[in-house]
């Protein structure tokens, strides 16, 4: 049993789609012409899920998805993962070695895991010139983390109720608290070495989804390049960050149960957009944010920067879609005026497809 399997699937295999990447490219042209803020930098990728759930080939549209952007909040996504992957595997762990206590289970994940993610750590952790000694060797907290299954769920190991609201704080109410606990319970070494082993983030060129920062300042960050910003304990490219949304959408994350447990919060997170940053779409339209994270932060430049991974559901057609847009700059405007273009860059694909 390993904590790391290798790189995941990659929905988004094939080439863009011709049709939509036009329909984006010209908007944003047309846009961008017309002198209206916040389009010129604007990271954006639009990938269609109905039809092709499961597969390699989903079709998709993007501008600037490659650049790794500063997302603040939009990153809590990736504690959130690697906490449930952290789950199925000591479950699966604790299930083929047939324990039954927590000491059993607690003493097989140490000695199972803990070697395990020693030797995944990446140089931009274990070698690190900021981080103190002890972070860059941490293993998770595994008794902060996980638990004996008490019969409520499917899992035989499953997470404890200060994880559980863990997960409420950071991901449905979007406040940082719960990222800290989070991250304070997995560690860098395990969170960072398992996307990269993932594929989700490549340690050569410093690409992809990457938090080294526990949003409270008790830990130091370990930081890496970015486009919008200086050096970023919580960046990710909008490629990266889709690819995750595209297979969380397929069921395809962990694992379905898993997946829809993360589906879950992220759709109670909708409920309170208007508390964080507003819908990018009004109530009562064609086009609705069924799920959701946002990111909102300062730049070094104090300017604010709003960021979202979104899954949207067309309720004209019938069709849903995963988005991810990041580095849109408010700079003076309201959150409203800042979003209005995003969305119609982002309508401009899926209404082409």
């Amino acid at each position: 049993m390993t904590l790391f399997t290798g790189p995941v699937d990659d929905p988004l295999a094939f080439n863009n789609n011709p049709p939509m990447q036009d329909a984006l490219d010209t908007t944003r042209q047309q846009l961008s012409d017309a002198g209206t803020p916040t389009v010129d930098d604007l990271a954006v990728i639009v990938v269609a899920l109905t039809g092709f759930e499961g597969g390699l080939n989903h079709p998709w549209a993007a501008i600037r998805d490659q650049d790794e952007c500063y997302s603040a909040s939009l990153l809590k996504i990736a504690a959130m993962y690697t906490a449930f992957d952290l789950r199925a595997s000591a479950d699966q762990l604790a299930t083929d070695q047939g324990l039954t206590t927590w000491s059993a289970v607690q003493a097989a994940l140490t000695a199972t895991f803990d070697p395990d993610i020693t030797a995944h750590t990446p140089a931009l952790i274990s070698q690190s010139t900021v981080l103190r000694s002890e972070d860059k060797a941490r293993k998770p907290n595994y008794s902060a983390v996980l638990r004996l299954g008490d019969g409520s769920s499917p899992f035989a190991v499953d997470f404890t109720p200060a994880q559980t609201n863990a997960f409420e704080d950071m991901m449905v109410q979007q406040h940082d608290p719960g990222a800290t606990t989070t991250i304070h319970g997995l560690g860098y070494p395990y969170l960072d070495g398992k996307i990269a082993d993932d594929g989700l983030f490549d340690s050569t060129s410093s690409q992809g989804l990457w938090l080294a920062g526990d949003y409270a300042g008790v830990w130091p960050a370990a930081r890496i390049p970015c486009v919008n910003d200086g050096d970023t304990a919580q960046g990710t490219t909008a490629r990266q960050l889709v690819r995750l949304l595209t297979l969380l959408a397929d069921d395809k994350l962990v694992g379905p149960t898993s997946s829809e447990d993360m589906k879950a919060l992220m759709a109670r997170a909708g409920k309170f957009f208007a508390s964080t940053v507003p819908p990018i779409w009004p109530p009562g339209g064609q086009f609705v944010a069924t799920h959701g994270k946002v990111g909102i932060g300062s730049l070094q430049t104090l300017q604010t920067v709003l960021s979202e991974g979104i899954l949207v559901s067309d309720t004209v057609r019938g069709r849903s879609f995963a988005v991810a847009y990041q580095n849109v700059i408010q700079d003076g405007l309201t959150q409203r005026q800042a979003l209005v273009p995003v969305a119609t860059l982002i309508e401009a694909a899926l209404n082409a497809f």
